[in-house]
């Protein structure tokens, strides 16, 4: 509270609210999040991330083949299904020229730990949740942006590609509004009602995200399932 002199003006904080509030500050700071042992959590992030790694690896592997001996790629199965020419494609090599999928690899390998350390009782500082929200968040916009690419520029689906795409939407619609809850993303009292609330109903995003992908699909591919 505020302290006034006998002149009528005002002291600022009093010593007691100045020593709460410093108090409060610091212990925001040392807090660890999850504050509460957090499995199905921790084990949807691990085999997020691991299913996601693998795919990514197997592009890896197929585009490396493709490049060393023009090996045709596995899921290479039809005139729409074609990993090689989304592969060769330059947003396939967005940034400083290196395939999309070596990216994946690290990336989905970082999430993988994460919820392995989890499972194992670890906890993280709120810098790191909140870079590791940023992490996601990119990684959405990237895939988001490398499905518009394939469907409506490139003309091609990748099987893997879509694979990944599948894993990592629920992994973002499911685990943002969890890290509200959490107060992993500030100690905001209506960011953690925000996400309290939102978490339940987390489907319903995920369903209108497969549901644009898959009307976008089948718009620019009416002739898909007559092959």
């Amino acid at each position: 509270m505020l302290r006034l002199n006998l002149d009528g003006t005002s002291a600022g904080p009093s010593i007691a609210h100045r020593h709460l509030f410093h108090t409060g500050w610091c212990h925001n700071q040392h807090v660890n999040y999850p504050t509460r042992r957090s499995t199905g959590m921790a084990l949807f992030m691990m085999l997020s991330g691991l299913g996601s790694w693998l795919a990514a690896l197997i592009l890896a592997r197929e585009g490396y083949q493709l490049a060393l001996t023009g090996e045709k790629p596995s899921c290479d199965i039809n005139p729409f299904f074609s990993c090689g020419s989304v592969m060769q494609s330059w947003q396939a090599t967005l940034f400083f020229d290196t395939p999309n999928q070596l990216y994946g690899i690290g990336g989905y390998a970082a999430v993988a730990l994460i919820g392995a350390a989890m499972l194992a009782g670890a906890t993280f500082k709120r810098a790191f949740w909140v870079l590791t929200t940023l992490g996601l968040f990119a990684a959405y916009s990237w895939l988001m942006w490398m499905f518009y690419q394939a469907v409506f520029v490139i003309g091609f689906l990748c099987l893997y590609c879509m694979a990944v795409w599948a894993i990592h939407i629920i992994l973002w619609w499911v685990f943002l509004p969890w890290a509200l809850k959490q107060g992993m993303l500030g100690s905001s009292p209506a960011a953690k009602k925000l996400g309290a609330q939102w978490l339940p109903y987390s489907w319903i995003v995920i369903v209108i995200n497969y549901a644009v992908i898959g009307l976008s699909i089948l718009i620019q591919f009416p002739l898909l399932f007559s092959v």
